[in-house]
């Protein structure tokens, strides 16, 4: 087995990091506290852009209803802006904004929410009238395809009988044919026995004749009671489905509005309570100049 020898000589060293001067760690920590120019807020602006962001939201029109979640979002959209006014303030002037315009926010929101709770409502109950009105139809619908089977079953219960029947009369009415056409002989002249059977053939085919007359007649007030049965039952059926629709139309034509006018006027009078605390913002803007 052969090996290499072991070198001799210095070892290899590592490469140290370069630590940093002790004046360029010195500069570094003063940079930390160095000074950092702050931007003088501009009363002017910031009112301006408030006023401007109120009279686009107290303008601002929605689509169709419903409007719950435009509500929503509007008084999201309006606390939004004050909030930015707001930190604009001085301290003092904060608090008096917040006394003035809290009575504001709180009323258009009452008045919004009350909305929002209404439109509920609506929904709801046109919901449940739609429910209801599916319902007598589907019952209407019931029992008419109730009626449908009884009819067909009292048809087909009678259709049975009726044609046995005129299967008989149809023989009978042949048999009495044959024997009206058939040749008499001596002995049947004499006692008369064609003149006897066709007799009584009439006479049996009059008597089936009739049951078939008593048999339809009696199909035809079975179905007249049948058909009187599903009129009493529909009758108050299709008055409440009338009701309904009627219900129904009247809650679909019930106007609901975008409450325009409700939110312009909020927007002005916040507008004008603005008008008092951004006066003491300038004065603190020029006070710092």
């Amino acid at each position: 087995m052969s090996y290499e020898p072991r070198s001799r000589g210095m070892r290899p060293r590592r490469i140290a990091s370069k630590k940093p001067a002790s004046k360029e760690k010195k500069d570094n920590e003063e940079s930390k506290f160095a000074y950092k120019e702050v931007v003088p807020v501009n009363p002017q602006e910031i009112s301006a852009r408030t006023v401007n962001a109120l009279d686009h939201l107290g303008n601002q029109r929605f689509g169709m209803p419903p409007f719950s979640e435009h509500f929503r979002r509007w008084l999201l959209d309006i606390e939004s802006v004050l909030e930015e006014f707001r930190s604009s303030l001085p301290e003092g002037a904060s608090e008096t904004f917040d006394n003035s315009v809290g009575e504001l926010v709180s009323n258009i929101r009452s008045e919004l929410e009350s909305r929002i709770k209404a439109e509920g409502d609506l929904s709801t109950k046109v919901t449940e009238s739609l429910q209801q009105l599916t319902d007598h139809d589907r019952e209407l619908a019931d029992l008419e395809s109730e009626q449908r089977i009884k009819i067909h079953e009292a048809k087909r219960t009678t259709e049975k009988s009726v044609q046995k029947l005129r299967g008989e009369i149809d023989a009978l009415d042949a048999q009495r044919l044959k024997l009206l056409r058939q040749k008499q002989g001596f002995l049947e002249r004499l006692f008369g026995s064609t003149k006897t059977k066709v007799e009584s053939s009439s006479r049996s085919l009059h008597s089936k004749q009739s049951d078939l007359l008593s048999k339809e007649e009696r199909l035809k007030h079975r179905i007249d009671g049948l058909r009187f049965e599903y009129e009493e039952k529909r009758k108050p059926l299709v008055a409440r489905r009338a009701e309904l629709r009627e219900r129904l139309a009247e809650l679909r034509s019930t106007t609901l509005d975008d409450a325009l006018e409700v939110r312009r006027a909020a927007c002005e009078r916040i507008r004008q309570v603005i008008s008092a605390p951004s006066q003491v913002t300038d004065q603190a803007g020029a006070g710092q100049e």
